[in-house]
């Protein structure tokens, strides 16, 4: 009576088994065929961590970027790759390439010649690993609102944003940091604003509360911390490859000079000046000259009656 009871538990464990096998393989295939059926959305996917390199051509010289020891790094131009890069926007245009979302699948190929691809105006390569993509762009579509893409042996059109996106310059690639480290808010404590007419300094008291000297309890809070925040903050908004004899000369007088005081008894200096060609330059002690927005020369040239509450 035992021995049957073993057997039919047996019997019952197999049975299950079986069922349990079918319906996971089922369930697979009908995975796989769904998949199979769903409409292609992209170009092509990547695993965007195992992205290496890309080249883009879109202007006079290709660039190129690649990440050596996990760190991106501009390859060429020969002069840009002694730029530090900005790692968060070089992995951007990886997602970029990874978001080339199709408009639409050509498959008429009558009038492939009218499309711009034989002397393509861009050229857009990812590499992961040792496996490359590549796409070549043309014209636009008669709306303007999309280009004609190959990629392999396959024609698209798409939307001008996507393609748009993979353009980054040199520029845009450079890291936009002034100082030799990047600074965290937390760290300074007081801002000091040198200008022609006035001397402003900015206290922060602690993580909530920032006062201006000489009107320290009718500070108004708001204010002094967003131009706390503008001058400590300070990055590049552009590069000046060629400083001008006028640009060095006017840096003899500099409209405001900021210095940062930081919580380790540290202190960083920078210039600003505003030039009669409508752009901001700031000189740190490093001694190299960059563009900044104009709300950085605005915060260091206001006068102490800004900062009173209303």
């Amino acid at each position: 009576m035992k021995n049957k009871n073993i057997i039919k538990l047996l019997i019952l464990v197999i049975i299950l088994l079986i069922i349990s096998f079918t319906a996971f393989y089922i369930t697979k295939k009908r995975s796989a065929e769904i998949a199979s059926n769903k409409p292609r959305t992209q170009i092509f996917e990547l695993n965007e961590t195992n992205a290496n390199k890309y080249e883009l051509i879109f202007e006079s010289e290709p660039i190129i970027v690649e990440k050596i020891n996990n760190v991106w790094k501009i390859i060429s131009p020969l002069n840009a790759s002694d730029y530090k890069v900005d790692q968060l926007e070089a992995f951007a245009n990886v997602k970029n390439f990874n978001t080339l979302n199709i408009d639409m699948i050509i498959t008429n190929l009558a009038e492939v010649k009218s499309f711009g691809l034989e002397n393509p105006s861009s050229e857009f390569t990812i590499w992961e690993g040792n496996k490359k993509y590549k796409i070549f762009v043309g014209d636009k579509t008669a709306d303007e609102e999309r280009y004609y893409v190959k990629y392999n042996d396959e024609y698209f059109s798409v939307e001008s944003i996507y393609i748009d996106a993979l353009k980054k310059t040199v520029d845009m690639l450079r890291d936009k940091e002034i100082f030799n480290n990047p600074i965290s808010l937390d760290s300074v404590k007081t801002v000091v604003i040198s200008a022609v007419n006035h001397t402003n300094i900015i206290k922060k008291i602690n993580r909530t509360n920032w006062v201006v000297e000489t009107i320290e309890n009718k500070t108004d809070l708001q204010k002094a911390y967003n131009d706390f925040s503008t001058l400590s903050l300070i990055k590049a908004s552009g590069f000046v490859y060629n400083v001008s004899p006028r640009i060095e000369r006017i840096f003899r007088t500099p409209d405001a000079i900021v210095i940062l005081y930081f919580e380790d008894n540290t202190k960083i200096i920078y210039q600003l000046v505003y030039d009669i060609d409508n752009k901001v330059y700031v000189k740190p002690e490093s001694g190299i000259i960059y563009e900044v927005d104009y709300s950085v020369y605005d915060a260091s040239m206001r006068g102490i009656e800004y900062y009173i509450k209303s």
